[in-house]
């Protein structure tokens, strides 16, 4: 089975060596440079201040299992604007809701008050800010828009799949599909191609025995022993107790870019041109995931993309249940804790209220134990990681080989210049500069010319659920055990403080990943690239 080298590779070795932080190095550089300017205006005391902040800095810097101070500091003070701002709880926007807001804040006896009440009326949640569409119709792919703050404006399109490995399948099968995969992904490399990446989503939950429960209840003797029936029911409780049903779905994302722009135009005029250039890149993906063998490949309407998100939020719906979904009302009202949200919604079958809570946390390069890993190194967090109901979101952008070639060579040059450094000076050499050296060369080699390999922009992500807030934090546990222990990953980074936004990383509308910026050499080759030759509209 093939494997690959994971970690080591964050943010690229850094000038003074090791995998540093963007924030300790820019807070050492500027202590270094006002230390400098410092001992030649006032001397000595300017060089002992700047040595003074340095220390801090790299105190205030230094990562540990629960981050940095700073780090530490700064969800403080964002969860302090948050409450202050009212944006930690969320009601969906109507004309009753808001009428009900500004009843209230009509009886408030402070403006910063009226306008918390206000500011927890929105449109959409956090997790989908910015979030619209531009093709909801009935029985059509649905197409999302998205413009969130601070982000390029993207579409993204999403599709049901059963799946590559279905029950016991042979080696040669699984090679097959790990290959189609990767040639997959390696299509969406040349600057040709729209499509930036691509979001595999895994959705998993315990077993519904309500069919089954059903069933009985239809088929039970008015003369049953009692005996009878509570053995029949500790027969459907093993068979639920451990086990699971998964769903699998792929999310394309389309930056709209000036190329976008200018092949949409060849299409049609406006944003009809869009529709049909888009209508042309969801059977191309299509046809991409077959050959993946994911499976059946089925893209979701509008409103079975949103009735995803309703059930996210509230798992005690069924999934994909569009039954009066509309396409332009994503969330349910939530309120934000600390290290949690909690949405409030009804069971459709039982008509119950029910309030559920989520947690999100994010898998880094930065956080993983550098080491050779199988394509199935991520299925602990789906099997063994507790019963309850969590989706696991990867976001995969492809680095084109070059410019992911130049980056793993950096690495190497580093790597050695660092074990060379050290076996002059007569020192051990780190066994973690050992293992980073090993993983840069195996990636180099995986990208040689010829491989048809690309590099790759990834983020994972995983969110757990919970009724109750004692089962929340015991889900919580035993998922960052289970990580730790099997997945090899050293920390979860808990996006706690902004838990409703976190969410949205694991809906199927990629969300929550970082584009990966091109060297200045890719940027100047795309500048002579220019945006294509005109030609004649599609009809």
């Amino acid at each position: 089975m093939a494997t690959r080298f994971i970690g080591g590779e964050s943010g690229h070795r850094s000038f003074f060596g090791g995998i540093k932080s963007k924030t300790q190095l820019v807070g050492l550089a500027l202590c270094v440079v006002g230390g400098f300017f410092g001992m030649m205006f006032t001397g000595w005391p300017g060089l002992v201040a700047g040595v003074l902040a340095a220390v801090v800095v790299y105190l205030a810097t230094a990562s540990t299992h629960r981050g940095s101070y700073w780090e530490r500091r700064k969800r403080r003070v964002r969860w302090k604007e948050r409450q202050k701002a009212g944006t930690d709880r969320f009601i969906p926007y109507s004309a009753a809701a808001w009428e009900e807001a500004s009843a209230l804040a009509d009886m408030a006896t402070s403006r910063d008050e009226k306008a918390r009440i206000m500011a927890a009326v929105r449109s959409r949640p956090d997790g989908a800010d910015g979030m619209g569409w531009l093709d909801a119709r009935t029985g059509k792919p649905g197409i999302a828009w998205h413009a969130p703050i601070g982000e390029e404006p993207y579409l993204s399109v999403a599709f049901e799949v059963s799946g590559q490995l279905r029950g016991a399948e042979s080696q040669r099968k699984q090679d097959q599909a790990q290959a189609g995969f990767g040639s997959m992904l390696a299509g969406f490399a040349p600057a040709s191609k729209l499509i930036s990446g691509v979001q595999g989503l895994t959705r998993v939950l315990p077993p519904d025995l309500a069919l089954n429960e059903a069933w009985v209840q239809d088929h039970l003797s008015a003369d049953a022993h009692p005996k009878a029936v509570g053995s029949y029911q500790e027969v459907l409780e093993r068979t639920g107790r451990g086990t699971f049903v998964q769903r699998h779905l792929v999310v394309g994302r389309w930056p709209l870019t000036p190329d976008f722009y200018a092949t949409a135009a060849r299409y049609g005029a406006g944003r009809e041109g869009w529709r049909r250039l888009m209508d042309a890149e969801i059977s191309s993906l299509a046809r991409a995931l077959r050959a993946a063998k994911l499976g059946t490949v089925r893209p979701l309407t509008a409103r079975a993309v949103v009735a995803m998100m309703l059930h996210q939020q509230n798992p005690s719906r069924p999934p994909l249940m569009v039954s009066g979904v509309k396409a332009d009302q994503m969330g349910l009202p939530s309120q934000d804790q600390w290290n949690s949200t909690w949405v409030k919604g009804t069971n459709p079958i039982t008509g119950e209220e029910v309030v559920w809570g989520h947690r999100t946390a994010m898998i880094t390069a930065e956080n993983m134990e550098t080491g050779e890993r199988t394509p199935y190194w991520l299925l602990s967090l789906l099997h063994n990681a507790g019963s309850g109901a969590r989706t696991l979101s990867f976001q995969l952008e492809t680095v084109p080989a070059e410019q992911a070639r130049q980056l793993a060579s950096k690495d190497v040059v580093r790597d050695m210049a660092a074990v060379i450094a050290k076996q002059k000076k007569g020192q051990l050499v780190d066994p973690a500069t050992d293992v980073n050296l090993k993983s840069a060369r195996a990636r180099g080699a995986d990208l040689m010319p010829g491989t048809g390999q690309h590099g790759v922009n990834w983020v994972g992500f995983i969110t757990i659920s919970a009724q109750t807030q004692a089962g929340l934090t015991e889900a919580a546990r035993r998922l960052e055990e289970t990580a730790g222990q099997s997945a090899g990953i050293q920390k979860l980074e808990w996006l706690d403080t902004y838990q409703s936004a976190a969410a949205g990383t694991t809906w199927p509308i990629y969300r929550g990943a970082r584009p990966a910026v091109p060297t200045l050499g890719a940027k100047m080759m795309n500048q002579l690239a220019g945006r294509g030759e005109k030609e004649e509209k599609v009809a």
